[in-house]
């Protein structure tokens, strides 16, 4: 096989059925980590480095590539026990009296809580950092009386990070001598190790576990890692006896005996194929296999495990130690006979002049070149080296070709993310902005956490390109790396006016959709209200800017853009800020804005109707008013409506509106004439109108009553036939009803009398005054009560063979035949 440039496999090493290779992703002068607390985020994050965490700890974050101090930190008082970092890239500092202070990668300090009560009490002895294969962050302690408190999820807010205790160790238990944390699908355990024993704690037991060891099981294990899946744990004992298999200590994997004097340092997993242990001046490695391999080591090293792979931080370089992939191997292996391998050593020999030869090898794989290629891809991305990801593919690309037109889709889809993906991932592992991520931890982590990655390191140009590149929607993209640009901006020392000018310019020329209210409500929290008001301006939604300018206490401009939204909700949202508020002028905010009066009313009617009088007072509305006092008259208490009703004349006069003065004063003496006659009609009229009050005296047969209410009230002669009649049918006195409508022709004709006894069922006094309606009443009157031989004749008077005909069709019952017959006769003398 031809050469690849960098020498691709030179840095593997056989670790029995795999291989493991380690590379340098960066060097850089001396970091010094000497003595220091060191926490390395994972998925190529930065680093804190903590001087003197005893005593006033100072705290420098770094880049993996060291070549950018990030931030610094000074902390006061109290002795940190821990440090990590969260999958957001926030710095938790976890203390000896059970607090802890969380930093953003600006040293900014966030927030300082609690983790939980009985800490404060106890004191925390140990604390270990630790992320999931899941994407999960979290931190366990142990305190000085060796009880365990697990943090599942430290990226969450303030308020919601929840402290949970696993079940305590034996009684007869002495201190832990190794501990590590194993997460679980739904919650966290602990691993501890106590002399020969070992116990796995969860929040409801502790449960001792058999260690399957091949030779003696009397072991004092001194050291312990789990894998960051949960699947694969591996132990130390203090005679240098490495054990590693299942995470439930039932299989045991591997066995080995370090033969060195040195202490185990630090151990690590790297995925679940293998785990490295740092000694003292060695790196050991060692998988499920009885083969293991090490490399030398001067100085301090730091591990760090990853989804797919180990991260190593010595004092000159950032370095990565991972297993070679499966497609790696069938490419790049020596000796390899896969079609990747054969598609490779084509395009060697075809750049080489040597074209026989690799179509010699193309038609060799020519059924197998679709996965050549797709080989070829998928070893690209796994390698690290730009110059050997170019080569493979390259070499893709070249087999691509002979596939033709008819190439497989995925082949096509695969090249083709895999070019632009790696392109981010090797941009972003760039010294400068020093992100060493692989490309299997960019998919983990998405385009998406990338970019809020770059903006939290202040690198908005970077991360515009990649938004650009990837063609991100704005929403995920461009609009939001240049919203984070612009929150900077407002949270800057810029003087407010040039900040303004600043992002109302970036954003005209970048033509992009931002949410200017989540500006100005920045620059208000900053206390920079002008440049919230210059920002608050431009905000195109009034829905996002109308409750900003309530917050700002600028009602008058908040009533303005709520009702030039057309939005009534929205006027709604600042006449009820103006009614609670109470300000001394909030109603003068109505002069001039009929459309806000309006709804005003409108609001207080439904909420609050004294401020509604408030209102028509100042507008000097004394009609509106009067009729307020007159409406609460009728649903005040018994002996309150008085009041309401002297206020009502009071406003009337005042405004000169005699009608409605008239009026109140006619109802005043209605009301104190209901109080008096509801004894003797044994039914309390009062607060009924004069129509109903008579008509209620009619039913209560005291027609004298009721007469007399009609002459005191000159109550029209209309209304009067019809209360009287209306009574006097409801309570079937029809003696009366004959005698009152002889008295003189009914004001309303006796179509109202005929239909108030049919709807009574009383046809047979229907029937009496149905002769002094008009012929087409009669006729329906009749068709109703269903008298279909005087509904006949009316027809046959009319002459109308229409009505004759649907009352032939409709009659019914006996008498029906009778009826036909009748009918027919009438038709004949009609002429049909």
């Amino acid at each position: 096989m031809a050469d690849l440039p960098g020498n691709a496999t030179v840095d593997w090493n056989p670790l029995g059925d795999i291989f493991v290779k380690k590379f340098t992703c960066y060097e850089f002068k001396d970091l010094n980590l000497g003595d220091k607390l060191v926490a390395i985020a994972p998925y190529g994050g930065p680093i804190a480095l903590m001087k003197s965490p005893l005593k006033m700890p100072q705290i420098t974050i770094h880049t993996q590539s060291a070549g950018e101090t990030l931030s610094n930190i000074s902390l006061e008082g109290g002795r940190v026990v821990g440090m990590g970092w969260t999958s957001s890239e926030n710095l938790i500092c976890v203390f000896e009296d059970g607090s802890m202070i969380v930093f953003d990668i600006e040293g900014c300090q966030l927030y300082v809580k609690l983790i939980a009560r009985e800490l404060r009490d106890q004191r925390v002895l140990e604390c270990k950092f630790f992320h999931t294969a899941a994407g999960s962050s979290g931190f366990a302690v142990m305190t000085y009386s060796y009880k365990f408190f697990v943090v599942g999820d430290s990226d969450r807010s303030k308020d919601d990070i929840r402290c949970n205790k696993v079940f305590d160790l034996p009684n007869s238990a002495a201190k832990p001598s190794c501990w590590a944390v194993m997460p679980k699908e739904n919650q966290c355990c602990i691993v501890a190790g106590v002399e020969d024993k070992i116990y796995l704690l969860d929040p409801l037991d502790a449960n001792l576990q058999i260690v399957s060891c091949k030779g003696d099981s009397t072991h004092e294990w001194v050291e312990v890692a789990v894998s960051l899946d949960g699947k694969a744990v591996s132990l130390v004992d203090s005679k240098g006896y490495l054990w590693g298999g299942s995470s439930d200590f039932s299989t045991c994997e591997t066995e080995f005996d370090l033969q060195s004097p040195s202490k185990v340092l630090q151990m690590q997993w790297a995925g679940s194929d293998f785990f490295v242990i740092v000694l003292d001046r060695m790196i050991f490695v060692k998988g499920f296999s009885k083969h293991w391999c090490k490399y030398a080591l001067s100085g301090r090293c730091v591990l760090l495990p990853e989804i797919d792979g180990v991260r190593l931080l010595t004092t000159n370089t950032c370095e990565f130690m991972q297993r070679v992939t499966k497609n790696s191997l069938a490419v790049l292996r020596i000796g390899s006979m896969d079609p990747g391998a054969l598609l490779n050593d084509a395009y060697k020999e075809y750049e080489g002049d040597e074209s026989h030869k690799a179509d010699e090898y193309i038609r060799f794989i020519k059924d197998q070149l679709s996965d050549g290629v797709c080989q070829c891809i998928f070893a690209a991305g796994e390698e690290f080296q730009p110059n050997i990801q170019k080569s493979l593919l390259k070499a893709a690309n070249f087999g691509k070709g002979f596939l033709g037109p008819e190439a497989p889709n995925n082949v096509v889809n695969n090249f083709v993310e895999t070019c632009h993906h790696l392109r981010v991932v090797n941009y972003v592992r760039n010294f400068r902005i020093g992100i060493p991520i692989t490309l299997r931890q960019y998919y983990r982590k998405s385009p998406k956490e990338l970019l809020d990655r770059l903006t939290n390191r202040k690198l908005y140009e970077h991360a515009f390109r990649i938004c650009q590149y990837l063609k991100l929607s704005e929403s995920e993209g461009v609009g939001k790396v240049f919203r984070e640009w612009a929150l900077m901006k407002v949270r800057s020392n810029m003087p407010e006016k040039d900040v303004a000018a600043a992002i109302i310019k970036k954003f005209q020329e970048v033509n992009v959709s931002v949410s200017f209210a989540e500006l100005a409500r920045a620059a208000k929290a900053c206390g920079r209200h002008k440049l919230a008001a210059e920002l608050l301006e431009h905000e195109v939604y009034a829905k996002d800017q109308v409750p900003l300018l309530i917050e700002m206490e600028k009602a008058d401009a908040a009533l303005d853009k709520a009702i030039e939204s057309g939005d009534p909700q929205l006027v709604y949202t600042v006449l009820n800020d103006l009614k609670q508020n109470k300000s001394n002028r909030y109603l003068n905010v109505f002069h001039h804005r009929p459309v806000a009066a309006a709804l005003y009313r409108k609001l207080c009617k439904e909420i609050d109707p004294e401020q509604l009088l408030r209102l028509y007072r100042q507008e000097s509305d004394f009609l509106e008013a009067g009729c307020y006092h007159f409406a609460q008259s009728f649903i005040a208490a018994t002996g309150q409506e008085r009041g309401y009703l002297e206020d009502a004349q009071t406003e009337f006069r005042d405004g000169q509106n005699a009608f409605y003065q008239r009026a109140v004063e006619d109802h005043a003496r209605l009301v104190k004439e209901q109080k008096a006659i509801s004894p003797k009609l044994g039914f309390n009229v009062a607060g009924l109108s004069l129509f109903d009050t008579v008509l209620i005296c009619v039913k209560k047969r005291h027609g004298k009553v009721a007469e007399q209410l009609r002459k005191d009230f000159k109550l029209s002669d209309n209304l009067y036939w019809w209360a009287k009649v209306k009574g006097l049918v409801h309570i079937g006195d029809y003696k009366e009803l004959e005698l009152f409508a002889r008295q003189k022709k009914p004001p309303l004709g006796y179509k109202p009398l005929v239909e108030l006894c049919i709807q009574h069922g009383s046809h047979e006094e229907a029937c009496k005054y149905v002769l002094k309606c008009t012929p087409e009443e009669k006729y329906r009157f009749y068709m109703e009560m269903k008298n279909w031989m005087k509904a006949a004749e009316v027809a046959f008077q009319e002459r109308s063979v229409e009505k004759l005909n649907d009352v032939a069709m409709k009659a019914k019952g006996k008498s029906a035949a009778a009826i036909g017959e009748q009918i027919n006769l009438m038709l004949s003398k009609l002429g049909h």
